[in-house]
């Protein structure tokens, strides 16, 4: 894991169609973050491949704190800051290179493929 690397400020790309198909609509984070508006300081960064099936939790290493997961890889993930994502449920699903935001002290993710996820942690 790497240490901070500096101040996170708009740096974040939503991709066009994410943001075209979730427009109005409801985010799945708890205090509706919107990732472009979210500014801090990066506190943690995390990079990992996720198994197929297999259920990746993540555990903020800080207190009131903003998750940012980005899909890096190929393959769908399904992220929930609740004990509930599930494979096919569109409200849970990140495609490549889409990015969401969740005012959680923890993230549960499942996958049906092997893609990697991103987690940045931004205070």
């Amino acid at each position: 894991m790497a240490g901070p690397t500096g101040t996170h400020k708009k740096e974040l790309k939503v991709a066009e169609a994410h943001l075209e198909t979730r427009e109005g609509s409801k985010s799945m984070a708890t205090d509706d973050v919107n990732v472009v508006d979210v500014e801090g300081d990066v506190v943690a960064e995390l990079t990992q491949q996720l198994t197929m099936f297999g259920q990746f939790i993540y555990n903020a290493q800080d207190k009131d704190t903003i998750l940012i997961v980005e899909n890096l890889g190929y393959g769908d993930i399904y992220v929930s800051d609740k004990h509930n994502p599930r494979v096919g449920n569109e409200d849970q699903r990140l495609i490549f290179k889409e990015q969401k935001a969740f005012k959680a002290g923890k993230l549960f993710m499942i996958s049906a493929s092997y893609p990697i996820v991103s987690v940045i942690e931004i205070k």
